[in-house]
């Protein structure tokens, strides 16, 4: 997977750093960048991607163009 650029970024419930970036093949996917003091899940390590946030960007996402 190769990033083409950055959307937008988000801080989770545990306090995880989290940025939205679009790659080259179109998909938007949710990847910590920071792991939070107190983040107790295993799979946030920075560089992972966040898969439960991926679904929920594209959602905002589609919302956002339907306004537009």
């Amino acid at each position: 997977m190769r990033i083409l650029r950055g959307l937008s970024s988000r801080h989770l419930s545990c306090g995880c750093l989290a940025g939205v970036y679009e790659t080259y093949d179109g998909e938007i996917v949710t990847i910590v960048d920071a792991r939070g003091a107190h983040c107790t899940d295993p799979a946030h390590t920075e560089g992972n991607i966040v898969p439960g946030e991926v679904a929920a960007t594209r959602h905002e996402s589609t919302s956002a163009s339907s306004r537009e």
